[in-house]
Formats: structure tokens, sequence, C-alpha cells
């Protein structure tokens, strides 16, 4: 398994924070769309690092469209020297509509076709074809010469990859079809990726005319790891109530109901409605956090488990930690995973 980390902090301190990474020994650096924009940090990312993959985990497809994503894909991958790996995941009904006020509808459907729009508009820089895609959601069928890049730009690498983020089924065989690689949830546990992610994606890539081995399974476990019991017990604190909120929303259900705690997802939307956090985060039980979160107390015994638990299904893994992790620590479990650390 390659071993990443994410940068949240935006533009002041990724410079230091992709040194910091690549010196480390992580194989990836990935930015998250939420108090920042994910591409804006990555350019600064790959300008202070040789050798490290940059990538968005994730960027909100719809909150933009096919031609801004090819565009801002193909630079950052230009000029990282194919580094780069776009990472798309849909949010939900209500940030797309309500906080970027764009349009929602089939999900799925309308990844599988922006997906196709950005391959075609690189189709059309880098071998010259007439750019004219029709899907059902996007349109798009005029180039000028004026606003196709050099091609040589991406010279020995070629347009970036494209990887999906997916927890649902139907999202899950799209991401089979048309991605290159999956982003799970956090919130998946390794029973649920096994039993429910795979299947689903070895599918997709089937009706696609291509093997589960073509696509990269990337996931971020969440990790409770302190110096003493009182950090862990902190740090498990934090996961629980992380998890509490992963669970109230309703696309994660499926998540509770292969762990046979159905009934807790309408339990936990409706005490979100009501802003009762700490209620909410008492509901999840130690025996659930223990199936999705790792407890960190030894590093070379949570290589271990980490290997048992993902050795197989997953290619590339990092590290969530809802709270002020220590990095020291998270440097010795990706040297106890095989990473340099030099």
């Amino acid at each position: 398994m390659k071993i990443d980390t994410t940068s949240t902090g935006g533009l002041h301190t990724i410079a230091q924070d992709a040194i910091a990474a690549e010196q480390a020994g992580y194989a990836g650096l990935w930015t998250f769309e939420g108090a920042h924009d994910p591409f804006l940090p990555l350019l600064l990312a790959a300008e202070h690092t040789e050798n490290i993959e940059i990538g968005t985990s994730i960027a909100v497809a719809f909150a933009r469209n096919p031609l801004l994503l090819a565009t801002i894909g193909w630079d950052l991958q230009s000029f990282s020297r194919g580094r780069f790996v776009l990472g798309l995941g849909t949010q939900i009904r209500a940030h797309v509509t309500r906080r970027y006020s764009m349009p929602w509808s089939q999900p799925a459907e309308r990844m599988r076709d922006m997906v196709s729009a950005v391959r075609a508009i690189w189709a059309s820089w880098t071998d010259g074809s007439r750019l004219d895609h029709n899907g059902p959601f996007y349109q798009h069928t005029l180039m000028p010469p004026l606003f196709m890049p050099n091609p040589t730009e991406v010279d020995g690498f070629g347009p970036p990859p494209i990887y999906l983020s997916a927890v649902g089924p139907r999202m899950t065989r799209v991401a089979g079809e048309v991605a290159d690689g999956l982003m799970s949830h956090p919130f998946c546990s390794p029973q649920f990726l096994r039993e429910a992610t795979v299947p689903e994606l070895a599918a997709g890539a089937d009706a696609a005319g291509k093997s589960l081995s073509d696509i990269v399974v990337h996931h971020s476990v969440m990790l409770a790891i302190g110096e003493n019991e009182e950090r862990i017990a902190a740090a498990r604190s934090a996961i629980r109530k992380q998890m509490a909120f992963y669970g109230s929303t309703q696309a994660y259900w499926p998540i509770l109901a292969l762990h046979d705690r159905q009934e807790l997802g309408p339990r936990l939307r409706d005490l979100s409605k009501k802003g009762e956090w700490d209620h909410m985060t008492n509901l999840i039980d130690d025996d659930f956090l223990d199936a999705v979160a790792v407890t960190v107390r030894d590093p070379a015994e949570a290589a271990v488990e980490l290997r048992r638990r993902f050795d197989g299904i997953v290619d590339r893994l990092g590290f969530n930690t809802p709270y002020a992790a220590d990095p020291t620590l998270l440097t010795g479990l990706l040297r106890a995973l095989g990473g340099s650390g030099d």
C-alpha cells in the first residue's frame, strides 16, 4: 500500500506541509474542499516538491463544469510533471443546491457524464480530435484552437487520472466504469469495503471491459493515536463525534445497516436537527467505533493491524485524524508501514 497524508490548512501552510510530507516519505499529499479551495494549494505543493503525488480528496464536482475541471486538471498535471490526481465527489443535494447554488439531479448518472465530458475535452487537446460531447447533462461541442493548450505540456504522462468518491452502490459502479480510482469514505469499515464496495466496483469495471485491478482504491482510515492513554481517549472521543455526524447523513446509512445499527441513522439525523451533538456522540458504542477506527498505541502493532484490515482491498491508505494528532507519531506509523521516513 502507498501511504498518503492530507493538508487542510490552505495556502499559508501548504508549502511547509508538502515539504514535510515528502521528506517523511509519504507517497501522496491530498487537499480537502472545506474552508479552502482544494486546487490552489496544490500549485504551491507541486512547486516545493519533486516526487510526492498530489491530489484533491475531494473537489466538489457539481460545483463546477467539465471544462473548468479539465483545464485546472491539465494545468496542475503539466506543472507537477505528471504527479496530479483529479479526485471528485458529489457532496450532497443540500450543499450543491443551497451552498453552491448549482443544479442537482441523478448524481450517479450526472457524474458519469461529467467524467466522460472531461475526458472528451482532454482527448480533443491531446490528439486534435473534434470535440463533440453530447451527454444527458453536459454538452461540449466548441473548442477553437485559441483555447487549446499545447499537447506537449503533458508529454510522457498525459492528462491526470480521475478518482471518484463513492459509498452507495450506484456511484461505486460508476467509479468502476469510468474512473481510474475510487476514494472510499472514512466512515467505511473494512467489512463494508469488502462486502459492499469491492463487489460493486468490480461489477462496474466489468461492465466497462476492465478488471478490478485497473481501479486504485484509496481509503482514509480513522486513527486514534496519542502518546498516552489520556491523549488516546481524547482522540477516540473526537472520532466518536465525527462518526455520529457522518451517521446522521442518509447517504451513509448503508454502513450502519451492515453493522446492524440501521435504527441509529434516523435517531442521529433527528438529534442533529435539534443540535444535540453530545447526545449523538454517546450513541456511538465502542464496538462500532473499533469496527471503523483503529486505536494506535504501538506503531509496529498498529501497522500489523492496518495491513490485516486493508491488505488486498486498499491500494492507497491515508490517516484520518479529526483532532490535532502528533505528526511525529504519524511518521512513526508511516515508517512501520514501510514509508521511507527520510
